[in-house]
């Protein structure tokens, strides 16, 4: 009988710790990768997606052949992309997906699409196209990738209305084009368009509608030359059986035309999981109709307002009980709304999960206590900039602690003080995000004892604070989980740089950018420690020398981004 080998853990185990691994922080692939060539097999097989910038690209046509099961490229280049998108149609890439280009040139890469299409493989497979850095799109552009990319599920569009050197205009969609790109992706499911440059009418709502019928999501953010009315945002709610999210940002929304009234534009909202709406939208009427039509919501955002707060106020009520059992998110930006009113709100709130409300004038800490207290599932909570005056409620004998919330961001709050921030880290004990940015208040002590309190934070960020030590007056010498530390333009001193070296050794991200105190000893201290450091931003720090970045190098290798003092990023690999 053949004897098994102790210890052999087949290839299939590994790809899926792997996968785990890259879902925490894909960078981790790149130390694995150097234990082994089995190891280096491996990785390479399970990396999905692939960032093209101006520092990889010499080496693109080695990584295509390295990486096979690329879904994803990420493409940031600073030059004409034609050649690129060329490079990538005649690589062989199999399994690629989606093509994201987040920067680079504003004009579309008209000769590479076709490129593209040529590849078969590709033309049959790409689902996802995202051109939202391409801002000079026309209508040519869009039937473009109509013929190219037919297989088509998202597609991002933005075009501005820029006047070139010789007075024409950079980008223009009108109705045509949306025609011509709808009569082609029949498989569409996701439509994306925003900019300024959209000369588009309710024609261009239903020539989708009609077209795509698979069409889950539409978001519009348009600048003012759109003549959508009512009429068009009705027929798309109408005629979609399987629209689910709905956003919508029209600036100066064109009133309803002809067949349809504000109560059929949303009356029909019944299938919808998720609705946005911005400004014009954001009125009393609107906000009960849609509670009237009773959806399905899991997300809701309403930015802005139109009309007075007691009517708003109602509506909201109506619509938030009416979409309590499903309803996760809940967004509502630069509303005017008090810790009283919130209180009242609060009945309706106990299944959420995710809170956002950034602006919001009149709220302090006592809507902080409120919604902990009656959202017993929330994770995330952002309550930045709300412009409310410190009232804290918290005693010695407050007993409710949070134990789900993972994520706090209260950055620009001038109510927040270090007595506050200490009362919030003993509610929420199992943070691991936490942004306190620009609160002008906040000393060492009440950062040091946050962390305390909190021992699973692992993202920090405490930009512009009068802060010199991130550990206050704690000195115990016990290591903490910080992985990312943003500490721009703060007081950080060498002292406090030390303190991170010895007991940051997870550090895997540190910006120190503007930190005029911090000195070339300051840095290594920080380097030579921190065994996981990758990324350190140091522009800005007058007292540290660029003399300094071989040493740093040579100290800790893993470093694969440094921005140095006075010139720009320099990527290292």
């Amino acid at each position: 009988m053949k004897k098994r080998r102790h210890g052999y853990f087949p290839d299939d185990c590994w790809e899926f710790i792997f996968q785990k691994l890259r879902e925490d922080d894909e960078r981790d692939l790149d130390s694995i990768s150097l234990v082994s060539k089995r190891f280096l097999s491996i990785s390479n097989w399970v990396k999905l997606s692939l960032n093209v910038n101006d520092e990889t690209l010499p080496l693109l046509p080695i990584l295509l052949r390295r990486f096979r099961n690329i879904e994803t490229l990420v493409i940031t280049v600073s030059w004409e992309i034609d050649g690129l998108v060329d490079l990538i149609s005649r690589s062989g890439v199999l399994n690629l997906q989606a093509v994201k280009f987040c920067w680079g040139s504003p004009k579309p890469p008209r000769d590479g699409f076709k490129a593209l299409a040529l590849n078969k493989n590709i033309k049959n497979h790409v689902k996802v196209l995202d051109c939202t850095h391409m801002v000079f799109m026309r209508d040519n552009d869009l039937v473009s990738i109509a013929d190219c990319f037919p297989r088509l599920e998202e597609l991002k569009i933005r075009a501005y209305k820029l006047i070139m050197g010789n007075g024409e205009v950079a980008g223009r969609i009108t109705d045509d084009g949306v025609d011509a790109l709808a009569s082609k992706l029949k498989e569409l499911k996701k439509i994306v368009f925003k900019g300024g440059a959209f000369f588009i009418t309710d024609k261009s709502l239903i020539s989708l509608s009609a077209n795509c019928v698979k069409l889950r999501t539409i978001n519009l953010n348009l600048g003012g030359q759109h003549r959508v009315t009512e009429d068009g945002i009705g027929f798309v709610m109408h005629h979609s059986p399987n629209l689910t999210t709905l956003s919508l940002n029209l600036g100066l929304l064109t009133p309803f035309a002809f067949s349809f009234t504000p109560e059929n534009t949303f009356t029909n909202a019944k299938n919808l999981h998720s609705l946005t709406m911005y400004q014009q939208l954001v009125s009393a009427k609107h906000i009960c109709l849609v509670a009237k039509a009773s959806p399905p919501l899991k997300k809701l955002k309403l930015v802005g307002l139109n009309g007075q707060y007691p009517e708003l106020h109602g509506a909201l009520n109506s619509l938030l009980q009416a979409c309590q059992v499903t309803l996760k998110e809940l967004t509502l930006r630069n509303w005017q709304i008090t810790d009283t009113y919130i209180g009242n709100l609060a009945q309706y709130l106990s299944n959420l999960t995710f809170i956002d409300v950034k602006g919001c004038f009149g709220f302090t800490s006592v809507t902080f206590y409120t919604l902990m207290k009656s959202c017993p599932l929330l994770e995330i909570l952002k309550m930045t900039h709300t412009s409310g005056q410190e009232m804290d409620t918290f005693s010695a004998d407050y007993v409710l602690i949070n134990y789900r919330i993972r994520h706090l961001d209260i950055s620009k709050n001038m109510w927040l003080t270090d007595q506050t921030l200490k009362n919030f880290g003993q509610v929420c004990p199992n943070l691991q995000f936490l942004d306190v940015s620009d609160c002008s208040y906040l000393t060492n002590s009440g950062i040091g004892e946050v962390l305390r309190r909190c021992p699973a934070i692992t993202q920090l960020n405490i930009n512009g604070l009068s802060v010199s030590n991130i550990f206050g007056s704690y000195f115990d010498h016990s290591v903490v989980n910080l992985k990312t530390l943003r500490a721009k333009a703060t007081q950080l001193n060498d002292k406090g740089m030390a303190m991170i070296g010895s007991r940051c050794r997870y550090l895997q991200y540190l910006d120190i950018e503007r930190c005029c105190k911090v000195t070339d000893r300051g840095v290594m201290e920080v380097v030579r420690n921190c065994k996981r450091l990758r990324d350190i931003l140091l522009g800005g720090c007058g007292e540290v020398s660029p003399n300094i970045l071989p040493e740093m190098v040579l100290s800790r290798p893993s470093l694969r981004n440094i921005k140095p003092p006075p010139e720009d990023g320099i990527e290292l690999h």
